[in-house]
């Protein structure tokens, strides 16, 4: 993190863009939401890609409040979702987010999104409609990326004259481009998107289009919303899209069965700051523990293969995180990684496939639009991996224990029988305190060098001896 102070450069230096309709991050918009809300710790988070102008942008933006500004220099989980766990190192009070958002609700800090911005050529855009949505009486629910959010308004007042049955979506957010904000209760928001049907008919009744080229978003809602068929837009001509029977979901259903076969479920932490993800965290515990299923979580920052892989004894993993996050579509991690839902998919007999998939946990957690009651079966059966019964009686796990905490040796904390033998008996551990079993030693250099031939090796060799014939 990053704290950007006033510097000795020029006001032209500093001041790049002066036009507001040219701004492609709304500094005076920024500086009026800061001065509305009366912010006097604010923090702006960048995407990878946008880093280098962070600091042009907090010099105008500290010019125009008079105040000081902080740079998140790096995210905890993703681009795409608002960090107010780093935010909350300076005691922030608020955050401006640039870039692509997911538009995930949070619960700690007032957020301002600056959208970015992709070019249209409305007039083309409303004739490829028009060509490929031929019957107007056609009952349509319009989405978009929020790249094209500053070009919503202008769209949506051409086509709707002509589509009676046009639904526009808003976001649900607080954002530079004001047309399309709402702000509504987390139960009737999907993927930070609202849309209010008309009276009589339901979601089945309708055909989704989507703004945008095709990709996590338009995948996500597409997965959500059971709509008749799902379009997009690319290279300005208007494609169908098939979101169901897809390899990606295929692979989904294999996952599923090998969580089955866990014994052993890692609940990985990926996100601080989504609602309810304390909530996601209990329900997916419960359901294991009503499976006997061992559990353990973990809280390791970004995800990668190499930080899963020093966890050899879980079986699976299941990721708490934001639906946009590609640690789902990895095919690089040594074990399975899943969702809340696939929990729900695998171990809840009163949850049955359908046409749907939800990525997004609060979907299915109590209170949400598609939450069913939790009904454990202990039915055997076998499984379609390794051809082993499951469910059988002796295979049964020892979870009476897991709420008491057990010393096992000096240092070492295990609840219940989960794991702690399996610890005691790795070949490698971790930092561990020895209080008053070693001797207080001085400091000391360590080794230097290439790790092919340190310098403090005693077989070291001096290559200006070695002759060549």
């Amino acid at each position: 993190m990053i704290s950007v102070k006033k510097s000795a450069r020029s006001e032209a230096e500093a001041a790049v863009v002066t036009d507001a309709q040219s701004d492609p991050y709304d500094v005076e918009k920024c500086a009026r939401w800061i001065r509305i809300n009366a912010l006097k710790q604010v923090c702006l988070q960048f995407p990878d890609s946008l880093l280098p102008d962070s600091v042009e942008v907090a010099l105008r933006l500290e010019k125009s409040i008079g105040q000081k500004l902080y740079i998140l220099g790096d995210t905890t989980c993703g681009s795409c979702c608002v960090d107010e766990i780093a935010a909350q190192h300076v005691n922030a009070d608020g955050i401006i987010h640039f870039g692509h958002a997911c538009l995930n609700p949070t619960a700690r800090l007032p957020i301002f999104h600056v959208l970015p911005r992709k070019q249209l050529d409305t007039i083309e855009f409303s004739n490829e409609f028009e060509r490929v949505f031929s019957d107007r009486t056609k009952k349509i629910i319009f989405f978009y990326d929020v790249a094209y959010a500053h070009k919503i308004e202008h769209v949506y007042d051409i086509l709707k004259p002509m589509y009676k049955h046009l639904i526009l979506s808003k976001l649900n957010c607080t954002s530079n481009v004001e047309y399309t904000d709402i702000k509504t209760s987390s139960a009737s928001v999907i993927l930070g998107r609202n849309y209010t049907l008309e009276n009589g008919y339901n979601v089945q009744d309708y055909e989704g289009f989507f703004l945008g080229e095709e990709g996590k978003t338009l995948a996500l809602l597409a997965m959500s919303i059971p709509v008749k068929r799902w379009c997009y837009l690319a290279n300005n001509k208007i494609h169908e899209f098939e979101a169901l029977n897809t390899p990606w979901l295929k692979r989904r259903r294999f996952l599923i069965e090998k969580l089955r076969d866990a014994k052993i479920v890692g609940i990985v932490v990926a996100t601080l700051g989504i609602t309810e993800y304390l909530t996601a965290i209990n329900t997916v515990k419960k359901a294991l523990r009503q499976k006997n299923k061992k559990s353990y979580l973990l809280n390791v920052g970004k995800i990668n293969p190499a930080k899963l892989a020093n966890f050899p004894e879980i079986d699976a993993f299941v990721v708490i995180a934001c639906p946009e996050n590609e640690v789902f579509d990895s095919r690089d991690f040594f074990k399975p990684i899943l969702t809340p839902y696939e929990v729900e998919l695998a171990f809840n007999s009163a949850r049955e496939f359908c046409s749907q998939y939800f990525m997004d946990f609060r979907q299915i957690l109590p209170g949400g639009s598609h939450y069913v009651n939790f009904k454990p079966s202990m039915d055997s059966d076998v499984s379609l991996v390794s051809s082993s019964v499951r469910n059988c009686e002796d295979d049964a796990l020892c979870t009476d224990q897991m709420n008491a905490l057990t010393v096992r040796s000096s240092g070492t904390v295990a609840i219940g029988k989960a794991g702690a033998q399996y610890l005691q008996e790795r070949s490698w551990k971790g930092v561990e305190q020895r209080l008053g079993e070693d001797s207080v030693q001085p400091a000391e250099a360590g080794r230097t060098g290439l790790a092919w031939e340190y310098t403090n090796e005693t077989l070291s060799i001096d290559k200006n001896n070695i002759q060549t014939e």
